[in-house]
């Protein structure tokens, strides 16, 4: 956390809230940790997924091997966020199809029809994960 000194008072972007927070009981501070500690592990799932996702189709973009594509360090990286990656992936895939629904195969352990186009395939896992 940023310490800022201003005319020899140390203050921290927490500053206004310390006088609110004194006057909560124990369980109100818990209850506000809790909902703080939860939105930034949501921030921070989000920031890591579109950081992978961006690598990962820079690595890819050319490539037209499935093993060359599903082996990127960062689809991997994609896949080992399991549930936490499961609504980006399904924001991106109904936003523009993608082999990146090969992810929720993984994720899943399961593949949702045969022989599929990738727009089918996305379309399949967007209704049944929607369900």
């Amino acid at each position: 956390m940023a310490t800022i000194m201003t005319e020899g008072i140390q203050s921290t972007p927490m500053a206004p809230y310390i006088g609110i927070m004194r006057e909560m009981t124990t369980r109100e501070k818990r209850t506000v940790m809790a909902f703080l500690i939860d939105s930034m592990e949501e921030n921070h799932d989000r920031i890591m997924f579109d950081k992978y996702l961006e690598e990962w189709k820079r690595d890819t973009r050319f490539l037209s091997s499935i093993k060359e594509i599903t082996s990127n360090p960062s689809f991997i990286e994609i896949v080992n966020m399991g549930g936490n990656a499961v609504p980006f992936i399904l924001e991106e895939i109904e936003r523009k199809p993608s082999n990146l629904v090969w992810a929720l195969n993984a994720i899943f352990h399961k593949k949702i029809g045969r022989g599929n186009t990738i727009t089918e395939a996305c379309k399949l896992w967007i209704t049944e994960l929607k369900k």
